[in-house]
C-alpha cells in the first residue's frame, strides 16, 4: 500500500492524474515510458505512433479492469523502479538472466532487428576497410574509435558481454543524444538497430546521414517484451497480458504494428522470422 501511495504522489508531482473514469474497484496499472523513437515516440508529429505506443494502447483497451496511467522517465529509472518492486510495467524490455532476478516478462510483443554498426555515411569506406567487421575487434584493436552505450540497456547477450568486458568511455541517456554526437563527430560509431538509426537520421539530419553495417556478432532477432516487477502483482499483470497476446499477435493488425517503421529493405527479414516470433514464449 505504501508503494501505491508513493506512486500516486509521484504522478501528482509529474502532473499526471488517475483517470477520471477509474472506478474504486479498478486495479492500478502504470506504464513507464521511455522516449525511444520509433518504438516509443513522445513528441513531434509522430507522437504516439511508435511500435510500443500502439501496443500499450491495444493492451489498455483489452485490460478493462485496470485503471491505466503512464509516466515518462529515463530508462535507468524504469530499471530501478522494477528492482524496488514498484507497480510499474514497461513495454519493450529485453529478457536477460540478470533482469529475471527482479522482473517478470510477458511473451514477446515485438522485435529488434537487424542490429548494425551505425556510422556516418561519409565514414562507410573507412569502416568497410576494417572488414569483415567485428565489434570485439573495434573495442580492442581500434579503441581510438569512439562509441557509447545507453545506460542499463540490454541489446543481445554477446553484444552486452563485449560491452561489459570492454566498456566504452561514455554512456548516454537518450537515443537522440547519441545520434547528435555521432553526427557532430564526437562519436565514430554506434551499435544499434536499423529502424532506430533511420528514424534519428530523419529527425536530426538527412535521411541518408547514417549507414548500418553488418558485423560478426550481430544476433538473430531480439524479442522485446512487457516487463513488470517480479512480485505477485507483476506476475498477475503479465499473465493477463499473455492472454491478450495469444489472441492478438497472429492478427494482420498486430503484424502491421510490429512492422511499423521498419525500413523497406528490412521487411523481408522481419517477415521471414515472424512465425518464430509467434511461436516464442
Amino acid at each position: 500500500m505504501g508503494k501505491r501511495r508513493g506512486l500516486a504522489g509521484l504522478l501528482v508531482v509529474l502532473g499526471l492524474a488517475l483517470p477520471a473514469s477509474a472506478r474504486a474497484e479498478d486495479k492500478p496499472l502504470t506504464w513507464s515510458v521511455y522516449d525511444a523513437p520509433p518504438f516509443t515516440i513522445i513528441e513531434g508529429e509522430n507522437r504516439g505512433r511508435g511500435v510500443f505506443d500502439q501496443i500499450r494502447r491495444l493492451l489498455a483497451a483489452r485490460l478493462t479492469d485496470y485503471a491505466v496511467t503512464s509516466v515518462t522517465v529515463p530508462f535507468p529509472r524504469i530499471v530501478a523502479s522494477l528492482k524496488q518492486g514498484e507497480e510499474w510495467c514497461f513495454v519493450g524490455g529485453v529478457k536477460t538472466p540478470e533482469r529475471e532476478a527482479f522482473a517478470a516478462f510477458s511473451r514477446p510483443v515485438a522485435m529488434f532487428y537487424p542490429l548494425r554498426i551505425v556510422v556516418r555515411a561519409e565514414d562507410r569506406a573507412r569502416f568497410e576497410a576494417l572488414g569483415p567487421l567485428s565489434l570485439k575487434n573495434l573495442l580492442t584493436a581500434h579503441r581510438s574509435l569512439r562509441t557509447s552505450v545507453l545506460r542499463d540497456r540490454a541489446i543481445a547477450p554477446t553484444v552486452d558481454g563485449l560491452f561489459r568486458q570492454f566498456p566504452p568511455g561514455q554512456t548516454y541517456a537518450h537515443f537522440v543524444e547519441a545520434y547528435r554526437m555521432l553526427q557532430s563527430d564526437r562519436l565514430d560509431y554506434l551499435v544499434d538497430f536499423s529502424s532506430i538509426a533511420a528514424y534519428n537520421a530523419r529527425q536530426i539530419a538527412e535521411p541518408g546521414a547514417f549507414v548500418g553495417l553488418p558485423f560478426a556478432e550481430s544476433p538473430e532477432p531480439v524479442f522485446s517484451r512487457v516487463m513488470c516487477p517480479a512480485t505477485p502483482w507483476g506476475r498477475e499483470v503479465v499473465a493477463r497480458i499473455d492472454a491478450v497476446l495469444a489472441t492478438e499477435r497472429p492478427s494482420p493488425d498486430y503484424r502491421r504494428i510490429v512492422e511499423a517503421w521498419t525500413a523497406e529493405e528490412d521487411l523481408p527479414r522481419i517477415r521471414a522470422v515472424y512465425d518464430a516470433f509467434l511461436a516464442s514464449e
